[in-house]
């Protein structure tokens, strides 16, 4: 299952796992480097075997969410055998205690060599700032990365000096995108005499057909509070300019959430659970409960990201599709979890060649092997479900891009939007003293 991070739910804590992994032979591509003038090698092509191979014997520290275990299965045999000089060792850590100790693993005289971040101000910014992480616009370059991440690439740019989110250089390649969207039942849909909605007054329309055809329009969970925050994005992405929501969340000067369009939206979602449009009882329900009880016939519409295909899983029955077209897309979504090379490595060119291998159009049919959702272009075969994934994926990035998380903006935004949020939708708050409260938070952060 594809990670959950941030403000999604994180997959559950588990104890650390050191692997070992290593078999023999054959080389790569042909590529080239030149001295950087920082002192490290600039890279200008995909690295060769030969060229890492002059770095002798090479054990490569390498630190991932526990998540990418079934991906690590395959791609670590393949780089080894790439690279048949380098040995992976990996420790793989729960999201919680990666975030929680990577910024001081980086800083110690034993720093993994290449590790994984968060895209935010609280790892990636931490790790920049103090010079942790080395800039890999040239790695990006080299592995045809830049070209199919597009706009969205600006989830993993920084000032040198960490102070700003989204412009400078690319310090982080994640190779997979994960998204906010609507799955719906195809069937109920069918049934309803309906097709499925491209735009926000056809979805409304919907909520309203489902309502009098005596089906749940939709169905959430929102125990963790953060499921609230991505069903709003599918109504939000559709009337703010997806730009200005990127804008921000990065801290760009002069920005506001504090907007009619965003009024709008907050009124828009209160007065679907008003019009017991919502399941009941959703601020009590997991979303993985949600989501099961979705996949066996209850409800019309489920908003969630593309990671809960793994339960919704017949795509027969079931489709998926990317936020509105009035929105051009746009909802809560990101890359997975960014790979780094630490600034400390004495194997950078082994480091170098792991992210750039793991974000390479190679990896990505074992990314879809394991229902990851690569950015590079992946056959989905015969599994329809996956097809819909990858159509919503393409469809996004090429269109308005994801609007990111809403709780990236600060670092306390998460329990000042999703409790403010809940207070919305239960009647007790106006969406006007949310965005107020919203932007307060914004500008207190962003000032200090």
């Amino acid at each position: 299952m594809p990670i959950r991070r941030g403000m999604r739910t994180a997959i559950a804590a588990a104890s650390t796992a050191v692997v070992v992994l290593g078999l023999a032979a054959c080389s790569g591509p042909g590529g080239g480097t030149k001295t950087a003038a920082a002192g490290g090698e600039q890279i200008t092509a995909p690295i060769t075997a030969e060229q890492v191979a002059k770095l002798g014997k090479v054990n490569l520290s390498v630190w991932a969410d526990q998540g990418e275990q079934q991906f690590m299965q395959d791609f670590v045999p393949a780089f080894e055998k790439k690279y048949p000089n380098v040995t992976v060792k990996i420790q793989f850590k729960s999201f919680n205690d990666l975030t929680a100790t990577v910024l001081n693993a980086m800083n110690s005289n034993n720093a993994p060599d290449v590790a994984q971040g968060n895209q935010g101000w609280a790892t990636d910014g931490a790790l920049v700032k103090a010079g942790l992480v080395r800039p890999l616009d040239d790695l990006a370059t080299a592995y045809g990365y830049q070209q199919v991440a597009g706009e969205a690439i600006s989830q993993l740019k920084w000032s040198k000096d960490g102070k700003q989110f989204g412009t400078g250089s690319i310090y982080g390649l994640s190779p997979d995108n994960q998204m906010v969207g609507l799955f719906y039942n195809k069937e109920k849909l069918q049934k309803l005499g309906l097709s499925v909605p491209k735009t926000l007054p056809e979805l409304e329309a919907a909520m309203a057909a489902a309502k009098a055809g005596g089906e749940v329009p939709l169905e959430l969970g929102n125990s963790d509070k953060g499921s609230a925050m991505q069903s709003l994005s599918i109504i939000q992405g559709a009337l703010t300019p997806a730009k200005d929501t990127r804008s921000w969340i990065t801290g760009v000067d002069g920005t506001s959430f504090d907007n009619a369009s965003n009024a709008k939206a907050l009124d828009t979602f209160a007065g679907w659970v008003k019009d017991g449009y919502v399941s009941a009882g959703y601020d009590g329900t997991s979303p993985d409960d949600a989501a099961a009880a979705f996949s066996k016939g209850s409800g019309v519409f489920f908003v969630g990201g593309n990671w809960y295909a793994g339960t919704i899983t017949d795509g027969a029955k079931y489709g998926f599709t990317a936020g509105l077209e009035d929105g051009k897309y746009a909802t809560n979504g990101s890359f997975g979890l960014d790979w780094h090379v630490s600034s400390q490595t004495k194997s950078e060119l082994a480091a170098l060649a792991f992210v750039g291998m793991v974000n390479s159009a190679d990896a990505a049919p074992m990314l879809a092997k394991v229902n990851r959702v690569p950015i590079h272009t992946v056959d989905a075969g015969s599994n329809a479900m996956f097809g819909e994934l990858l159509k919503a994926s393409s469809d996004q990035l090429s269109g308005a891009g994801p609007l990111f998380w809403y709780d990236w903006a600060t670092d306390t935004m998460f329990d000042t939007f999703t409790s403010g949020l809940q207070s919305v939708l239960a009647g007790q708050m106006s969406s006007q003293d949310f965005l107020q409260k919203v932007q307060a938070d914004w500008t207190k952060f962003h000032t200090k």
